[in-house]
């Protein structure tokens, strides 16, 4: 579609860039981080507050980046590359206006909270694992297992019988 010409290289890019790796990967990768601490942290030293606002800030910090600023600040140079010029919304002229420097400086609460109220947690947690970590034992042969992997062929051929 015709928007897609105006709309690349706007801060509506860097929007759906933040939004969508932050997001996705990030939030999968923090999220699987967590799970994997949570069972090399002994239970008393796991913190549950930690963990619950490292996922709020880092959610509510990301929203405020993507929709507070990210979001207005892509829309208005938008509507500048319809109305005005396509070249006019990408000169420095446009980008250090005042409307934009306000825009750029009103993500500094929700950059604090992502990385104050969500990195700073999370990397308390990791300390706790590194610290607190659970010494692992292996088994040859687990007494609950999944399956059993059958090498002879006669037994194999045998149990496909019954």
């Amino acid at each position: 579609p015709i928007v897609s010409y105006y709309e690349i290289g706007t801060a509506l890019t860097a929007n759906h860039a933040h939004a969508s790796f932050m997001g996705v990967y990030g939030m999968l990768s923090i999220g699987l981080a967590l799970f994997c601490l949570r069972y090399i942290i002994p239970q008393k030293y796991w913190s549950d507050g930690a963990a619950r606002l490292s996922f709020w800030s880092l959610n509510l910090g990301l929203a405020w980046m993507v929709f507070a600023t990210l979001f207005p600040l892509g829309i208005l140079q938008l509507y500048h590359s319809i109305s005005v010029s396509y070249y006019d919304a990408r000169t420095l002229n446009y980008i250090g206006s005042r409307a934009n420097s306000v825009l750029e400086w009103l993500r500094m609460p929700g950059d604090l909270v992502f990385i104050i109220g969500g990195t700073l947690p999370l990397l308390y947690i990791a300390f706790q694992g590194i610290r607190h970590m659970r010494a692992s034992s292996t088994t040859e042969e687990p007494k609950d297992v999944l399956f059993t992997e059958i090498t002879n062929p006669a037994v194999a051929a045998q149990l496909q019988a019954r």
